[in-house]
Order: structure tokens, then C-alpha cells, then sequence
């Protein structure tokens, strides 16, 4: 049974293209588009929000793995908790608001921004309505698409290793890979670190967050690592030569207290590097 959902009502989905939107703008110095976005972000995504609190939710069933099926009802059980304990008079509220901004800001072309994981974003949203059907649920659908989110949880997600890129040369990213701006032809396919990155910068502009730093430390050395593992097989000699310009310019690259758009770009390309060498992008 189909259940019909509403994509201007899906914070999941919302939530990525302003993100997306955000990357987009970053990119081309589109200082008003970026601004504007960061500021919709910041108030409407704060952490007292119901809006933070629903997205949080979808986000975490939409990018975990379970390995292990055993847990998975333990999960769902879990997520109507959840959902029950976000105040949904507020949660329409804060949508509508949101909505409204949007409409405002960006118009209705927004919604046409594509999202790489529209369905599963989809499949989690209509569950968590239906558990929200208190006395109304419907077993069908409630059976239907708990069936679909085991799917999505049990999903495989993880990078492909070295030795399974189909070809040793590096694509196009690798050779450009620390222009100061993010390559465009990345802005519209974000992986899931990359829009923590973003989001957790946004949220703490202008203030330390010292876990964010240590994050991008981490992918700094991880970055490195694959750039390594790369030079050891890479039988290419122009290629090493400018894969090593590429580690040097990692390698002193340092991430203050206070970061900027500028590190924050960096840091996605990093991610985008670590992406690409490993394996992850070559499908």
C-alpha cells in the first residue's frame, strides 16, 4: 500500500537541500544565498526545536548500519518513542513557519532540489507519521514500511576498499582536489559527513567547538592516509607528482579555534578525497 507524503513536510528532505543550497552558495561566493541559508538553518534547526529534534530522528535511522537484524525491533520500538515525545501541535507549527520562510526566501523552485537519498528519507517520514496515528494506525502500512526501514538499517555502507577501483587513474577531482573552492560538480551530491561538517559549523559559527575541530583533525590524518595508500600503488610518475602537491597542501593545512568558510571548505574536500580514493564514488 502506497501512503501519500508530502516532501515540503519532510524535515529530512528540507533539511538537505538547505544544506545543498548552503554548499552551493558557498561555492560560488554567492555571499546573500549563503547567508540567508545559514540563517533559516540556525533558527530554525536550534536544538530546542521540534524540527531539530524530528530530524535528528530520521537522520540517525537514514545513515546507521546494523549489522546485527536482532536489534532492529528494539530500534523501531525506540523510534515511536521518539516520535511520540516531540510535541506534534509545535512540530506542524515550526514546519509551517519553516515552509513560509523558504517560500519567501528561495521561492518554490527549492523543493526541485534533488536529494541523493529522497526514498529512504520518504520511507522513514511515513512511518514515523503512521506511528504518530495513536488508535489509527494502519497494520498494513505500519507492517509495510518497518519492513522497508529494516531494509534501509541492514543496508551496507561502507567504502570500498583500494583494491577494488576499477581503474588506477584518479578522476578529475584528485588533480584539482584543494582549489579553494569546492569543486561545483560536488555541490549537489553531499555525503553524510559532510553535511555534519557543515550543519555543525553553522550552528557554532563565531564560537569554539572543539569537537568539531578534533573532527576535522581526524579527517585531515584520514585524508593523508588514503593519499598515501594511493602514492604506494599510483604507478603514474606526472600523477604522484601532483597527488604529493595535493599532501603538502593537507599536510599545512591548520584548523583554528575560530574556523572560517575557508576551512570548512577544505574540510569537505578532504572528505570528498577520502571518498574518492577509497573506492567509495567509482560505481
Amino acid at each position: 500500500m502506497k501512503k501519500s507524503h508530502n516532501k515540503k513536510r519532510n524535515v529530512g528532505i528540507i533539511y538537505e537541500q538547505l544544506v545543498l543550497k548552503l554548499s552551493q552558495a558557498l561555492v560560488e561566493n554567492d555571499k546573500k544565498t549563503f547567508t540567508d541559508t545559514k540563517q533559516i538553518i540556525k533558527k530554525f534547526f536550534a536544538k530546542k526545536t521540534e524540527l531539530y529534534k524530528e530530524h535528528r530522528l530520521l537522520n540517525s535511522l537514514a545513515i546507521t548500519n546494523i549489522t546485527n537484524p536482532s536489534v532492529i525491533p528494539s530500534i523501531l520500538t525506540e523510534t515511536k518513542r521518539a516520535s511520540y515525545r516531540i510535541n506534534e501541535r509545535k512540530l506542524k507549527h515550526e514546519k509551517s513557519k519553516l515552509i513560509r520562510k523558504i517560500n519567501e526566501t528561495f521561492g518554490k523552485s527549492f523543493y526541485s532540489t534533488r536529494v541523493s537519498n529522497y526514498t529512504d528519507l520518504a520511507s522513514i517520514q511515513t512511518l514515523i507519521n503512521e506511528y504518530r496515528e495513536v488508535g489509527n494506525a494502519d497494520p498494513q502500512i505500519l507492517a509495510e514500511y518497518s519492513s522497508k526501514i529494516t531494509d534501509i538499517l541492514l543496508r551496507e555502507k561502507r567504502a570500498k576498499n583500494l583494491e577494488e577501483m576499477k581503474n588506477t587513474e584518479v578522476n578529475s577531482l584528485v588533480v584539482k582536489i584543494m582549489n579553494e573552492k569546492f569543486n561545483k560538480s560536488y555541490s549537489r551530491t553531499l555525503t553524510s559527513d559532510q553535511i555534519k561538517i557543515l550543519n555543525d559549523w553553522v550552528l557554532s559559527e563565531g564560537t569554539v567547538n572543539s569537537q568539531l575541530i578534533n573532527e576535522l583533525k581526524t579527517v585531515r590524518v584520514q585524508a593523508l592516509d588514503e593519499i598515501q595508500n594511493y602514492r604506494n600503488v599510483c604507478e603514474n610518475n606526472i600523477l604522484s607528482e601532483k597527488i604529493k602537491s595535493v599532501e603538502e597542501n593537507i599536510t599545512n593545512t591548520v584548523f583554528p579555534e575560530v574556523l572560517g568558510e575557508e576551512h570548512i571548505i577544505k574540510a569537505m574536500t578532504m572528505i570528498q578525497i577520502i571518498s574518492e580514493l577509497s573506492g567509495e564514488d567509482n560505481e
